[in-house]
This record gives C-alpha cells, structure tokens and sequence, in this order.
C-alpha cells in the first residue's frame, strides 16, 4: 500500500510538472516611438505557486519575447526588473519604452519577463485596505507600525481566502520559474540584464543555474546579503549632499551646513506636527495628513538615493523650516498611496532572503547611531509566514561567468560597495561606476547602452568610463530658468 501511495504521489508530481512547463503563445506586433514595427511572442508559462507542496495551485507567469532582428541572433537577454513587485511586460506597448529595446535586437531575441505575483498576477497578492487611515501615520514609527501590524493580519486572512501560498514567494523561487521559461523557449544559454532586485535574482540564477548563463549585466547591484540596508549608510548619503550643497553657491550662503538644518527641522515637526492636505489615492477625497519625524524619514528614504529627487531636497527642508509646506506636500501626495496596501509577494521575497545573523547584528548596531534608524529596512511583519532561505542561499558565489557591474556614486539604495563585494567572487568581470548616478540614473547615462551592446556582443569595454555633470541644486526660494523640480509646480 506505501508502495502504491509513493508511487501515485510520484505520478502527481510528475503530471503536474509536465503540464507546468506548458508555454502559451501567441504572435504580436508592437511599434516603437520611431514607428519601426517589432515582431513578438506574448504568452504565459504556468508554474506551481510553491515547488515544494505537491498540491500547489498553477500560477502563470507572463512574458513578451521580442524577436531578433538579426538573421544570426546570438544569445537572446532575459531582462530582469527591480522591486521586488515591479513588472516589465508592458514596456512593449509603450513606443518610447520599445524603442529602448531596439539596438538590443540587433544582438538578439529580448525576453520581457514579469515574475511572479508581479503584473497580471499581482492582484493574487495585492491586498489593499479599505478603511480610514491613522492620524498620526505619518507622525511617529510606532503608530506606522500598528497599522501595518493590524492591515498584515488583515492581508493573510485574505489570501488564505484566495489559496495563495506565501511559501512560494522565494527568489529562487522566481530563479526556477525563469530557467522552466528558458527551457520552453529553447534556448540553451541566455544573457541576464538586471536592474535592483533584478540583480539579486539574477546572481540566484546564476548561482543554481550556471550552465545555461553567457553573460550577464547587473545594474544597482543587490548582493545574496544586501537585501537588509546598514542603517548608516543613509546617513552618509545625507553627508555627502550636504557636501555638494555646501559648494553651492546658490544653497551654501542660507544652508551653510545641510545636516544641521535636517536635525533642526526634525526637532521642529516632533514638537509640532505638520499638517498637510492631499487627494485620496484611494477614494480621490480630500485627506488631512499630519507629517512628523517619522514622515519626512520615509520620503527621504524613498527619494534619497534618486538624482532627479537629490537637487530639490536642500529647498525642502528649507521651505519646511520657514514654515512653507507645499513641497512636503508634494512629496506626501506622491508617497502615500504605499500604506493603502500590502504587496505579499514583495515582503515575503525580501524576508525570505533576509540577512545573516552578522549582518543582522551590524544593522542592531548602527540602529543605535543612525538618523534614520526606523525606515531603513522592512518593517516587521506579524505572524508572516517566511521561508528563509538560509545561509547556503546568502554565501557569496564564485564564478567564471562574464558580468558587467553598473553602479551610481550616488545610488543609496544600492551603493557602489556592494557591487565591489559581489564582484570579489567574480574571475571574469568588470565594474563600471557612474559618476554622479542616482540609482534610477545608471542606466539612462549617454554612453550605458552602447556600452552595454558592446559587452553582450562580446566585445571589451575597458576604454569606457562614464559621469554626469554634477549636481545642481533647484534655488532655495524663486524660479531658475534652467533648474525644475516637478514638485516646484509652475513657478
């Protein structure tokens, strides 16, 4: 009877997995900015939510192939997007986004691959609540905290509804999917393109798929251990812009020293609380917010590391200090909607990464001495089921593999140091540091993508360096006829 039972539940498994490598496509027609039509494959690939459960439900996972315009293509590019939670289908449909893709079709196939719980899918994960918000969200971490506790609690009774199984939620997970769609697709080796945690799913994949990798590209590069930020690297981001401010001859005269006004506007909105209104991203209502410490922490967090954003943040605490609020307004309104809803795919695949107990102690420790302590890293998550992958998954890889590393000096979120770590296991590779980036600004530099051609076609890029002009700061009150923020309006 054992014997029956193993070998049916062999037999389950086995059907399963043939029937999940089954690939749905059909052929489509997308046209870039430039009017030149691109031939492409849309379809889906279904996939077990979690491996490990024989009786997990198929979920699929989508992507757009874009075809070769080269008669003798070489290695197709599997591109790889941040978040984790951000999808990437949908820059075929969009002309301008396309015609970024075109000079890469010249070297081969692109596949646009969209990971799972992310763009179609990302309803089967997305819980978003309902209910009137916190007056003091924005104010104190301990009141955030609560309600990210108590709308967590609400999330899981949701998806246990929906039969989602959060185990499966994993990187390697994502890395598994990727190599059944490569299979299916036919190809025998691929080129990874990754940006952010595109990065840290491509290093997996590498890691447990080696074989089948050419080369890869990781852009804003998050190490097997990086997923957890140290707390004072943010705090040297502020240093380093208040560095460049304090060059400015249009910040330096009324801010001789960035830091200090920081410190002088956090004691300012502790004591009192700022009110702001904005629009509802949830009912388009009208919704008075009050912002303290806590508040401004998260938008820094957020914007901090991005060089559009960077230039327009002395004005900020500025225009805060003078009792002007129309730019933290600004940032509020574009920040909020992120405590409408829990993305269970997004927390349960940085958890499940997490940190090793070293790093885990390092953080506890620069927690003590950091600014920002409170809104480095994910917040801790009730009951939530997470599957650790372990310190075998976060060991550091030795590879032969040709990688190209991309890194912004200032790129908070991803700082050039981590791709220095990444890259010590690396016999193969090189490592390009872009003067001046941001960490949305790497690969938009002038010379990134020829350079980045040129790698996959492969060819050698050690002529290449790369750096913007540096940074100029938006005037701490009027108007510049050549400097504009967004949040500056019409002025």
């Amino acid at each position: 009877m054992k014997s029956q039972l193993i070998f049916l539940l062999c037999f389950s498994i086995a059907i399963q997995q043939l029937f999940a490598q089954k690939l749905d496509s059909t052929p489509a027609t997308f046209t870039s900015e430039s009017g030149k039509e691109v031939s492409a494959e849309v379809g889906t690939i279904q996939v077990p939510e979690n491996r490990k459960n024989s009786n997990s439900a198929l979920i699929p996972i989508h992507f757009i192939k874009l075809k070769s315009t080269n008669p003798n293509a070489k290695t197709p590019t599997f591109y790889l997007e941040g978040g984790p939670g951000s999808s990437c289908t949908w820059q075929a449909s969009n002309p301008r986004y396309l015609e970024n893709w075109l000079p890469y079709l010249e070297v081969g196939d692109v596949v646009l691959v969209d990971q799972r719980g992310t763009g179609a899918e990302t309803e089967r994960t997305l819980f978003i609540w309902q209910k009137e918000l916190p007056e003091n969200l924005f104010v104190n971490a301990e009141a955030a905290q609560k309600h990210f506790n108590t709308m967590s609690q609400e999330a899981l009774k949701t998806y246990k509804d929906r039969d989602v199984d959060l185990q499966g939620y994993t990187t390697i997970e994502n890395a598994n999917d990727l190599d059944v769609l490569r299979q299916a697709l036919g190809y025998t080796k691929i080129s990874l393109f990754g940006f952010s945690y595109g990065t840290h799913l491509g290093q997996t994949y590498m890691k447990y798929y080696p074989d089948y990798v050419e080369n890869a590209v990781l852009v804003g590069v998050e190490g097997f251990n990086d997923t957890f930020k140290l707390p004072l690297t943010m705090d040297m981001q502020l240093h380093k812009i208040a560095l460049l401010s304090d060059n400015d001859p249009t910040i330096n005269t009324q801010v001789p020293d960035l830091v200090a006004l920081y410190k002088k506007v956090v004691r300012k909105i502790k004591e009192k609380p700022v009110e702001v209104e904005i629009t509802s991203a949830l009912t388009g209502t009208p919704l008075k917010v009050k912002v303290g410490p806590y508040g401004l922490n998260v938008i820094l967090r957020i914007d901090i590391g991005d060089a559009s954003d960077i230039p327009v943040l002395p004005r900020l605490l500025y225009n805060i200090d003078q009792g002007d609020y129309s730019l933290l307004q600004w940032f509020v309104q574009k920040r909020h909607q992120r405590v409408y809803g829990i993305h269970g795919m997004a927390i349960t695949m940085d958890a499940a990464s997490g940190a090793s107990p070293s790093k885990l102690a390092r953080i506890e420790t620069e927690n003590k001495k950091s600014l920002f302590k409170n809104v480095i890293n994910p917040s801790n998550v009730k009951n939530w089921p997470i599957p650790d992958l372990g310190e075998d998954f976060r060991a550091p890889l030795a590879t032969d593999i040709r990688t190209l590393f991309l890194s912004g000096t200032l790129d908070f979120n991803t700082p050039p140091y981590q791709a220095e770590q990444v890259r010590w296991g690396y016999s193969n590779s090189q490592h390009i540091i872009v003067k001046n980036a941001g960490h949305e600004q790497i690969v938009y530099h002038p010379k990134a993508q020829a350079t980045i051609l040129r790698f996959l076609k492969g060819e050698t890029i050690d002529d290449i360096t790369m750096s913007y002009p540096p940074i100029r700061f938006i005037p701490l009150t009027g108007t510049s006829e050549d400097l504009w923020h967004p949040s500056l309006g019409d002025e």
